[in-house]
Protein backbone atom coordinates (compact mmCIF):
# COMPACT_ATOMS: atom_id res chain seq x y z
CA UNK A 1 0.00 0.00 0.00
CA UNK A 2 2.94 2.34 0.63
CA UNK A 3 3.91 1.80 -3.02
CA UNK A 4 0.43 2.95 -4.07
CA UNK A 5 0.91 6.19 -2.13
CA UNK A 6 4.36 6.77 -3.65
CA UNK A 7 3.02 6.07 -7.14
CA UNK A 8 0.13 8.51 -6.68
CA UNK A 9 2.45 11.19 -5.30
CA UNK A 10 4.75 10.74 -8.32
CA UNK A 11 1.83 10.91 -10.75
CA UNK A 12 0.49 14.05 -9.08
CA UNK A 13 3.90 15.75 -9.07
CA UNK A 14 4.97 14.71 -12.59
CA UNK A 15 1.73 14.33 -14.53
CA UNK A 16 -0.78 16.35 -12.54
CA UNK A 17 -3.70 15.75 -10.19
CA UNK A 18 -6.13 15.48 -13.11
CA UNK A 19 -4.43 12.34 -14.47
CA UNK A 20 -7.00 9.52 -14.25
CA UNK A 21 -6.06 6.51 -12.12
CA UNK A 22 -7.87 3.20 -12.50
CA UNK A 23 -7.38 0.31 -10.06
CA UNK A 24 -8.52 -2.91 -11.72
CA UNK A 25 -9.38 -6.08 -9.83
CA UNK A 26 -7.28 -9.13 -10.72
CA UNK A 27 -9.16 -12.31 -11.56
CA UNK A 28 -7.30 -15.62 -11.79
CA UNK A 29 -6.95 -17.10 -15.26
CA UNK A 30 -4.76 -19.46 -17.25
CA UNK A 31 -1.57 -20.21 -15.26
CA UNK A 32 -2.63 -18.07 -12.32
CA UNK A 33 -5.79 -19.99 -11.42
CA UNK A 34 -4.48 -20.79 -7.94
CA UNK A 35 -4.25 -17.12 -7.00
CA UNK A 36 -7.22 -15.37 -5.36
CA UNK A 37 -8.91 -12.33 -6.91
CA UNK A 38 -7.88 -8.95 -5.52
CA UNK A 39 -9.95 -8.26 -2.40
CA UNK A 40 -12.40 -5.42 -2.98
CA UNK A 41 -11.24 -3.82 0.28
CA UNK A 42 -7.72 -3.58 -1.17
CA UNK A 43 -9.01 -1.69 -4.21
CA UNK A 44 -11.10 0.60 -2.02
CA UNK A 45 -8.09 1.31 0.18
CA UNK A 46 -5.90 2.08 -2.87
CA UNK A 47 -8.58 4.46 -4.17
CA UNK A 48 -8.84 6.17 -0.78
CA UNK A 49 -5.07 6.70 -0.71
CA UNK A 50 -5.07 8.17 -4.23
CA UNK A 51 -7.86 10.58 -3.30
CA UNK A 52 -6.09 11.56 -0.06
CA UNK A 53 -2.91 12.31 -2.04
CA UNK A 54 -5.03 14.70 -4.08
CA UNK A 55 -5.74 12.82 -7.28
CA UNK A 56 -9.06 13.96 -8.76
CA UNK A 57 -10.21 11.08 -10.96
CA UNK A 58 -9.77 7.68 -9.33
CA UNK A 59 -11.90 4.69 -10.28
CA UNK A 60 -12.11 0.96 -9.62
CA UNK A 61 -12.68 -1.69 -12.28
CA UNK A 62 -13.73 -5.34 -12.50
CA UNK A 63 -16.09 -4.95 -9.53
CA UNK A 64 -19.59 -4.98 -11.06
CA UNK A 65 -22.02 -2.62 -9.38
CA UNK A 66 -19.40 -0.82 -7.29
CA UNK A 67 -19.94 2.92 -6.90
CA UNK A 68 -16.28 3.59 -7.74
CA UNK A 69 -16.65 2.08 -11.23
CA UNK A 70 -17.75 5.57 -12.22
CA UNK A 71 -15.67 8.74 -12.24
CA UNK A 72 -16.89 11.67 -10.14
CA UNK A 73 -16.44 15.44 -10.29
CA UNK A 74 -13.96 16.42 -7.55
CA UNK A 75 -15.84 19.70 -6.98
CA UNK A 76 -19.53 18.73 -6.81
CA UNK A 77 -19.38 14.91 -6.54
CA UNK A 78 -21.69 14.28 -9.50
CA UNK A 79 -20.91 11.48 -11.95
CA UNK A 80 -18.67 12.52 -14.83
CA UNK A 81 -18.44 9.09 -16.47
CA UNK A 82 -20.87 6.32 -15.53
CA UNK A 83 -19.61 2.76 -16.15
CA UNK A 84 -21.01 -0.74 -15.81
CA UNK A 85 -18.63 -3.63 -16.43
CA UNK A 86 -16.60 -2.52 -19.45
CA UNK A 87 -19.23 -0.17 -20.87
CA UNK A 88 -19.63 3.57 -20.53
CA UNK A 89 -23.29 4.31 -19.80
CA UNK A 90 -22.99 8.08 -19.70
CA UNK A 91 -20.24 10.56 -20.46
CA UNK A 92 -21.12 13.93 -18.97
CA UNK A 93 -17.97 15.62 -20.25
CA UNK A 94 -18.74 17.81 -23.24
CA UNK A 95 -15.98 19.76 -24.94
CA UNK A 96 -13.67 19.12 -22.01
CA UNK A 97 -16.22 20.47 -19.51
CA UNK A 98 -18.65 18.84 -17.11
CA UNK A 99 -22.23 18.88 -18.41
CA UNK A 100 -24.30 18.81 -15.21
CA UNK A 101 -27.49 17.92 -17.09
Amino acid sequence: IEDIKKMCEWIKENLGEETPIHFSRFFPAYKLLKLPPTPIATLEHARKIALEVGMHYVSIGNVPGHKANSTYCPKCGNILISRVHFMVLANNIVGGNFNSL
